[in-house]
Order: C-alpha cells, then structure tokens, then sequence
C-alpha cells in the first residue's frame, strides 16, 4: 500500500476532507477529528488527512495534551511499545492503524510517533516519516536528538532546505555536534544540486568553504 494524496481518492472524500479543514477554522475540531479518522481507516496512507487530524487535536480543547510526569509518559509509552512490536513481524499497517487509533484517543506520547516513523520506513511512506518525527519534536521542542532524527528524514526525502533549518538550529544550541555538521554539509551540496546552482549558491555551508580557502 502506498501513500495517498487526497487528490488520488474519490469526490466524496475529497468533499469530506475539505469540509473537515473548513470546520478546524471555524472551530469545529472535534468534527474534523471525526472525519480524519473515518478517513485513515479507509485510507491509512493519506499522510494529508493525519495531518489534519493532529492539527485538530492540538485545537481541541477537551483532547488537548496535558504534560505527563516522566515516569508515566515512559510507563506509557513502554506499554505502547510492547504491543506494537510484535505486529512489525506480523502487519506493519496494524501498527499505523494502533498509531492512529491512540492519536483519536489522545493517548499521545513519544513512542507512538516513533513507532509510526518505523512503520512508514518499513511501508515506504516519506510524508507520514516526516510527520513522525516533526511530532515528535513538537512534544519536545528542545530535544537535539529528536531534531536531527527529522533533518536526516527531511534530507532522505528530498526537502534539504527544510533539514538545513533545523540543523542550523541543532549547531547554535550545540556548535561542536559532528553529526549535525556532516548533515548540514550534505544538506547544502543536496540543496544547491537541487536549485541547479553550484556555483551561485549562498549556502552557510559554501560561505564557510569560501572563508577557509
């Protein structure tokens, strides 16, 4: 199974998934929340639709995350972990289905986003990656590990401009970090390659190459 762009299914859905946005704006969250999820059971792979739904859940005042002590967003996220794990051997796409079904709950925790970042690896879905390990960092904003885990993904997908920002973001928190550096070079030459412009790129990486020539 594939990744779906809402475009790709039928009318109807479209409709629904349009009216879904609409009503997130006029502060209907809770009737888009029910429709995205309507949506990812029949279309797992409509990375639009679980975006939307996480959207909708960070509006919905009822289902909005509360901070959760240490030890029982780890408790919680153990328990998660071990049922989910014996499924990659069985059904990679019953662990997206467990993933949504505990975002429709609000049971939201780091090991839900990790575990949907390894089912879409496995399903080969790059947007539904993505937003696996942009959620997780907007769980935990300051975490270095968690925004570079997105840079590499967001590079690995083509999107080198985007992984630049958060790589730059990891070295002035950190300066001497050596994977972000070896990361953020990478995601220039990928970049320029991708604008077609070797020799005119303005890229911090090529400006610093410049300076130490």
């Amino acid at each position: 199974m594939k990744e779906v762009f809402l475009q790709d299914v039928d009318e109807r859905l479209q409709r629904q998934f349009a009216q879904a946005g609409n009503a997130l704006k006029q502060g209907a969250a809770d009737y888009a929340i029910q429709v995205c999820g309507e949506l990812l059971r029949k279309h797992p792979g409509a990375f639009e639709a679980r975006r939307l739904l996480w959207e909708s859940l960070e509006a919905n005042r009822n289902m909005r995350r509360k901070p959760l002590g240490l030890l029982k967003a780890k408790a919680t996220g153990m328990q998660f972990r071990l049922k989910v794990n014996t499924l990659f051997r069985k059904d990679v796409l019953e662990v997206v289905y467990r993933c949504d079904e505990a975002l429709l709950k609000g049971e939201i925790h780091g090991e839900l986003f990790t575990s949907l970042g390894r089912a879409a690896k496995r399903l080969d879905w790059p947007e539904t990656r993505v937003f696996a390990c942009w959620a997780k960092v907007g769980l935990d904003p300051e975490n270095l590990p968690f925004r570079l885990a997105l840079a590499n993904v967001l590079l690995q997908v083509g999107r080198p401009e985007e992984a630049i920002e958060h790589l730059e973001w990891i070295l002035l928190k950190n300066p001497s970090h050596g994977e972000a550096q070896t990361l953020l070079k990478n995601a220039s030459v990928a970049e320029t390659l991708q604008r077609g412009n070797w020799e005119e790129t303005d890229t911090s990486f090529f400006r610093k190459l410049k300076n130490n020539s």
